[in-house]
């Protein structure tokens, strides 16, 4: 099979074709992993960042958030001569050590502890929103060093930006369309059934249509709101989504590298929803990439949902 597919919430089209996936490959990466001894994030080591913005208790926390030290936006950049093509940097970039062990797997975390980390989105994003430099905060998670962690120790980023990005605006313009394609893509997700992984009356969990690597997979809210108003109830039905996901995704590829990344609308958006993306890291982005943006798609959907779904 052979074939483009264009994504109807994301807009992306990727290639799918399953003879990719036999191809021969000469090369092998060794990847090693430092212990906690040096680790800038460990209990004990607070000295070597930012003070804590936040922790939930001293002086044993289990996870805490502080300014990055090396950050991809400014809170106070250096004057630019504005044009129309650029635009200053401002923002706040910071970081979410998300657990005190550092060889912690996030498909390992109790409700408990998803639903702390959730709420501390929820506060974060209210906070960043605040300001009226702040047009998306963009929450994201790198596991491992195909999905771009640079730390072993596990944590998460956040990051306040003075723009919408062309992708996310992309996003939101397709999410206010006038007949809804969120609650239109749902219903057919669900009465086909080929890509479902989990649902209830609130989410769904379920393989990409158009997926950019194998395996990707997707958490959609049903309802028409900002991931800030979810209620306890709800990030724990979320918990529970992810941490089951996760735990198949691990079990049917070999643990592999992945980034999980939070969409939700900005305030006075219409028609919001919000979603969580997972993006194993399972290929890699080579010319074809990223010389036409199709990225091409050994692993069917299709299939592998059902794979998935045999460890669910």
């Amino acid at each position: 099979m052979a074939e483009f597919r264009t994504d109807p919430l994301r807009g992306h089209t990727v290639l799918i074709n399953g003879q990719r996936g036999n191809r021969p490959s000469e090369f092998t990466l060794h990847i090693e992993t430092p212990d906690e001894k040096n680790c800038p994030f460990c209990r004990g080591h607070e000295e070597s960042t930012p003070p804590s913005i936040e922790q939930d208790q001293l002086p044993d926390w289990n996870w805490r958030i502080f300014a990055n030290r090396f950050p991809a936006v400014l809170a106070k950049p250096k004057p630019l001569v504005d044009n129309e093509f650029t635009q200053a940097a401002i923002g706040k970039h910071e970081v979410v050590v998300e657990s005190a062990d550092h060889f912690a797997q996030a498909a390992n975390y109790t409700t408990d502890e998803w639903v702390g980390l959730f709420s501390l989105w929820q506060r974060r994003l209210r906070e960043h929103y605040n300001s009226s430099t702040t047009k998306y905060v963009h929450i994201f998670r790198n596991q491992g060093y195909r999905g771009g962690a640079t730390l072993v120790h596990p944590h998460q980023q956040i990051v306040a930006l003075p723009l919408v990005p062309e992708m996310i605006a992309r996003r939101l313009e397709i999410a206010a369309s006038e007949v809804c394609e969120h609650c239109k893509w749902i219903e057919r997700e669900s009465r086909e059934g080929a890509r479902v992984l989990r649902e209830d009356d609130k989410l769904i969990s379920l393989m990409a249509f158009a997926p950019r690597f194998p395996y990707e997979w997707q958490i959609l809210n049903k309802d028409h709101s900002r991931f800030e108003d979810a209620s306890e109830l709800e990030l724990e039905n979320l918990a529970l989504h992810l941490t089951k996901g996760l735990k198949a995704l691990g079990a049917a590829c070999g643990n592999p590298d992945f980034n999980l990344i939070l969409f939700g609308p900005p305030p006075g958006r219409p028609r919001g929803y919000w979603a969580v993306d997972i993006l194993p890291r399972i290929s890699t982005q080579a010319g074809f990439e990223w010389g036409t943006g199709v990225h091409i798609v050994s692993t069917p959907p299709e299939e592998a949902a059902k794979k998935l779904q045999q460890f669910l």
